[in-house]
């Protein structure tokens, strides 16, 4: 893989907020993007980060206790036949989420999962807004651990589009669907980035 095609597979793993609900990812499937994340980068090389694998009816369990997309403030979410069919809670030990190192870590790898779920023909979203009582429901608190980053997957709703646009309209940077349900994501240029 070269820079251009490394730099179009990080284009292509936007956020995608619908899914395709009739094919549902499977638990090998998640596993193997654990398997990617777990090779990445880990702060001094604690590995500090633990993976739970969600599917069938665990997704939706795991789906009732986020929130999605704040900036679109009409949309409650994915309506029943768009939800993700799969979901990679990173966790850490309890605590962790007042822990930068951890929570960088956490970060790496919810980015790993994401692109190895692109080049694997699958697109999700990552997820941070969710309740206190996700961890108990998924058994982790009993292991001393806390949810960290939700990273919801699936096949792309038929219908779903997702567009990259230079943020130079009066949006700013701010996402937004227009009256076709095309998601657009503003992007700053490199020039407005550099110091």
């Amino acid at each position: 893989m070269d820079q251009r095609e490394f730099v179009e597979l990080v284009a292509a793993s936007r956020t995608y907020r619908r899914f395709d609900e009739a094919r549902p990812v499977t638990r090998e499937q998640l596993e193997a993007l654990v398997g990617a994340a777990r090779v990445a980068p880990s702060a001094n090389n604690r590995q500090r980060l633990r993976f739970h694998l969600s599917v069938g009816p665990e997704a939706l369990l795991v789906e009732s206790h986020h929130r999605w997309a704040a900036l679109l403030k009409d949309w409650d979410g994915p309506a029943e036949g768009e939800r993700p069919t799969g979901y990679v809670t990173i966790a850490g030990p309890e605590g962790a989420r007042a822990n930068a190192m951890v929570n960088q870590d956490a970060g790496i790898a919810a980015q790993t999962v994401m692109l190895a779920a692109r080049a694997a023909g699958l697109v999700g979203c990552m997820v941070a807004s969710f309740d206190a009582e996700l961890g108990p429901a998924l058994g982790l608190a009993e292991k001393g651990l806390e949810p960290l980053v939700l990273c919801a997957l699936g096949y792309p709703a038929p219908d779903e589009r997702v567009v990259l646009e230079p943020a130079t309209t009066e949006r700013g940077i701010t996402y937004w669907r227009d009256a076709d349900g095309v998601h657009h994501v503003p992007k700053l240029a490199v020039e407005d980035l550099l110091v």
